[in-house]
């Protein structure tokens, strides 16, 4: 490891998930972006090595857009892959031969071939039927006092356009949920106990895709499960680990972002009744208010690069071999970029400049997907029930990867 130049001690675990048991912890970011930009972390855990911590806006979009420096194959996008003594092979392939452990030319490959369900055009497409579901959720709650935020709205949106999208049968829907629930609660993860039984939650999800795909191959459709199950990339079906890796990737990535930013913008409006004031003053408000919110909230916490050559960061000499990780939290509230960027602000002239869909090669692929649903939601939660509010503290899912809520109890 390369002296570090910002040499501040270890101040922080960003590798435990008990950090972020009451949120991201803001105020460490803070720190980090003011005295130590690029920040030598050491890690707990015997097997791995340390990794360099990025805190700055402008560094992780440099890192981003510079696959070739920083790949996404070497490694995977995961601070750690857990112990090699006791992971699960079958996790680890799929985890890093999904589209988003690519580097390019074969990230262009795979992303061509599902593209053309997450264009513009198709996007608007979904809307009609999208604000439809939303409406029927709404009914729903009414009359129910309080309830929970995250089990009856929040996690039903996303998952039910997923589940339409890919072509999944209602009555699969709850197993999804639950286990993908389980394979994003890093308490669950981290403990040695549970290891057989994370193994067997991938191996059921797996399964359920590799299902779907032989379903498709005879019987193609005109779903997304159809299109991955019957594309031939030099004339061959694509091998089982990218197909397992692409059912996860979307079940977790089209799911849990989502749901997590839905929960968290209801918590931000809350918080801030004066911005809740605006939006139903000025209802066309909300598209920016959305942007606002993917800031606000950062859903995806981080992710990992490793360096392929010898460079340098801030003067900050980097190693061939070296990890590199993103803390998109701590850019969203970079204030070089955001004025006030701990302040929740609906009218905010850059909130479209958030990295809560990352940036470069691996921008979000359905970015248009996940901002059309939030705004949609707070279209109509706020024209049906103004006065929403949240009445209880919510309860966190511990991840230091997925800033995730399992309960928010709120009151209309």
């Amino acid at each position: 490891m390369p002296k570090p130049i910002y040499d501040i001690g270890q101040i922080c675990e960003l590798d435990k998930w008990e950090t972020f048991i009451n949120g991201q912890p803001f105020d460490i970011f803070k720190r980090l972006r003011e005295e130590a930009p690029i920040y030598w972390h050491e890690e707990s855990l015997d097997f791995e090595p340390g990794f360099w911590a990025l805190t700055k806006h402008e560094d992780i979009v440099r890192v981003s857009k510079d696959p070739m420096t920083f790949s996404s194959a070497v490694g995977g996008h995961l601070m750690s892959m857990g112990d090699p003594e006791v992971v699960d092979p079958s996790a680890v392939a799929a985890i890093i031969g999904n589209m988003i452990g690519m580097d390019p030319p074969d990230h262009q490959v795979y992303r061509k071939m599902v593209a053309p369900s997450f264009t513009p055009k198709a996007i608007r497409s979904l809307e009609i039927d999208m604000r439809a579901k939303v409406r029927e959720l709404l009914e729903n709650v009414e009359g129910k006092g309080e309830f929970n935020f995250v089990t009856e709205i929040a996690e039903q949106l996303p998952l039910w356009v997923l589940c339409e999208m890919m072509g999944i049968p209602e009555s699969e829907r709850p197993k999804i949920r639950d286990l993908v629930n389980n394979l994003t609660d890093a308490s669950i993860q981290q403990d040695p106990n549970n290891s057989f039984q994370i193994w067997v939650n991938y191996l059921e999800l797996f399964k359920m895709g590799r299902d779907m795909i032989e379903e498709r191959r005879k019987n193609p459709t005109d779903d997304l499960m159809s299109v991955v199950a019957n594309t031939k990339i030099e004339g061959s079906e694509l091998p089982p680990e990218l197909l397992d890796g692409f059912f996860l990737l979307m079940v977790i990535a089209g799911n849990e972002t989502t749901r997590n930013t839905l929960t968290g913008g209801l918590m931000a409006l809350t918080e801030n009744p004066e911005e809740r004031e605006k939006l139903l003053n000025e209802p066309s408000l909300i598209s920016n208010a959305t942007d606002e919110m993917l800031r606000w909230v950062t859903s995806v916490i981080y992710f990992r690069r490793t360096a392929t050559k010898d460079t340098k960061i801030r003067g900050q000499n980097i190693k061939a071999g070296d990890k590199v990780v993103m803390w998109y939290g701590s850019a969203n509230r970079d204030e070089d970029v955001f004025t006030d960027g701990h302040l929740f602000r609906v009218e905010r002239e850059n909130a479209k400049k958030h990295l809560a869909f990352g940036a470069g090669e691996h921008l979000c692929l359905g970015n248009r997907l996940g901002h059309m649903q939030i705004r949609v939601l707070f279209e109509e939660l706020l024209s049906r029930y103004p006065n929403i509010h949240y009445v209880a503290e919510p309860t966190r899912i511990p991840s230091n990867f997925l800033a995730g809520i399992s309960e928010l109890k709120v009151n209309l």
